[in-house]
């Protein structure tokens, strides 16, 4: 059943996505990269041309090879919503503004927004199914560094 959730939901939810943000823009700790993921958790980049990845340990051989092939990244979260809730899981909705700079020097900057399926556990809000799509157009530097992930 659909409820609304209290200020205190919505600032959990939010901070599981800036979990998130952090560990995708510290680059060196992929145990905090997949810990803000539950076991079963779907990584849905269809949206960006860079596949689906199913389970924790494809989640984390993802980012393994992203983190390998960039230098810097830096992640701003904006217009974040919870368009769905009821307790134990919720789906969010945020615009995010994603900078980077490839090890090779090639820069990328892509306006996305993700659409995330959360779930309640035991440790808190995590994410259960991730998708990520384009806002605006994508630059063609995201193929250049992303294309072997």
């Amino acid at each position: 059943m659909q409820q609304s959730p209290t200020l205190q939901d919505r600032a959990d939810l939010e901070d599981a996505l800036l979990d998130y943000l952090f560990a995708v823009d510290s680059m060196d700790d992929l145990d905090a990269m997949v810990a803000v993921f539950t076991d079963d958790a779907v990584l849905d980049l269809s949206g960006l041309e860079l596949g689906v990845f199913e389970g924790k340990a494809a989640i984390r051989d993802f980012y393994a090879q992203v983190f390998e092939s960039m230098s810097h990244h830096m992640h701003t979260l904006t217009n974040f919503r919870v368009m769905e809730f009821d307790g134990d899981t919720a789906r969010t909705y945020a615009y995010i503004c994603g900078m980077g700079r490839s090890k090779q020097g090639i820069d990328i900057q892509v306006y996305v927004y993700y659409d995330l399926q959360m779930r309640n556990t035991s440790d808190g809000w995590k994410i259960a199914h991730f998708y990520e799509a384009p806002k605006l157009p994508m630059p063609d530097s995201v193929g250049q560094v992303h294309k072997d992930a």
